[in-house]
């Protein structure tokens, strides 16, 4: 028998989708790149605006060693207790030169920002970073429960003390975080009275300090964005070999758009025929696209090979 003949049956559809899902969501694209890049560019405005900007204007309002005698005469901040002064890395800055509203500008991570930051990592770890993107706007079902659940966990294995939401590892509160503690945290905090970061609002004077914060928070949501468009081009590939799977009736149809297949996936073949499909040509070139970007990841990179699965009958 000739495998390309294989009859398709719905096992074997939904294999090829998960199949196809999985490769896709694991080959790098310039999308990756730009994510990259995003990210690097984060990185660098994030120590570099706290050292520029955040710590001298932060230290010009709240001299540290004010703050620290405040520090030493609180014993914490719940209820039937005395806090004066705490750690924090959350800032609301107004600039004076111009009417605009106050702004927040925080050095901890939220989810948004774990996924993109930590973006390869979780995907080594065989979870969804885009989970959060795909269902967006759906309602969420029982598979996405559990998906969230191995991504959550996955976050908090990475054990990334500035993130907020790790509850189990980042035990530390504003309240509790004391000066030896801030190493541990990534270095970004500084001692403000107590309150909340909204009731601390600074004033900037220099134009190109707030340009600098501003920048700060650009990078931030031009990683969100870039992560959201790696999402939105793979998901476009995923939907396209959906409807070419759908309206196949054999394997040789697939094959057309999926060149690299038999590198990816192991087939027994039970019945044969023939059959023709027909997709844009729009379509057709994205999925080419696609095999000729994994191809030259595999010349690239040799010794990296992707695991192929098995189709049951």
């Amino acid at each position: 028998m000739n495998k390309d003949d294989i009859r398709l049956n719905k096992a074997k559809r939904d294999a090829i989708k998960k199949s196809w899902r999985d490769i896709t969501l694991k080959t790098p694209t310039q999308k990756d790149e730009l994510l990259n890049d995003a990210v690097s560019k984060f990185r660098e405005l994030e120590q570099s605006v706290w050292d520029n900007v955040i710590n001298p204007v932060v230290c010009s309002n709240f001299p540290q060693d004010d703050m620290k005698i405040l520090k030493k005469y609180s014993n914490g901040g719940g209820y039937g207790q005395r806090s004066f002064a705490q750690y924090d890395n959350c800032f609301y800055f107004k600039p004076s030169f111009e009417d605009r509203s106050e702004t927040q500008y925080c050095w901890n991570y939220n989810r948004d920002d774990m996924t993109a930051l930590y973006y390869n990592d979780l995907m080594s770890k065989g979870v969804n970073p885009n989970l959060y993107y795909e269902f967006e706007g759906k309602d969420n079902n029982p598979h996405y429960y559990q998906h969230d659940e191995n991504l959550q966990t996955a976050i908090d294995d990475l054990k990334v003390a500035k993130y907020t939401g790790n509850k189990s590892y980042n035990h530390y509160h504003n309240d509790d975080i004391n000066e030896s503690d801030i190493g541990n945290l990534g270095g970004h905090y500084l001692l403000v009275p107590q309150g909340s970061c909204h009731s601390r609002v600074m004033m900037i004077n220099s134009e190109s300090d707030y340009e600098q914060l501003r920048a700060f928070n650009r990078s931030k949501t031009n990683m969100h964005n870039a992560q959201k468009d790696i999402f939105k081009e793979k998901i476009q590939l995923i939907n396209d070999m959906n409807a070419v799977v759908d309206q196949a009736k054999f394997l040789s149809e697939v094959r057309k758009y999926w060149v690299d297949l038999d590198q990816c996936v192991n087939f027994d073949a039970d019945e044969i025929g023939t059959a023709v499909s027909i997709i844009s040509d729009d379509t057709k070139q994205r999925l080419l696209d696609s095999a000729k970007l994994r191809q030259a990841q595999r010349d690239i990179v040799a010794v990296v090979k992707t695991p192929k699965e098995k189709v049951l009958a």
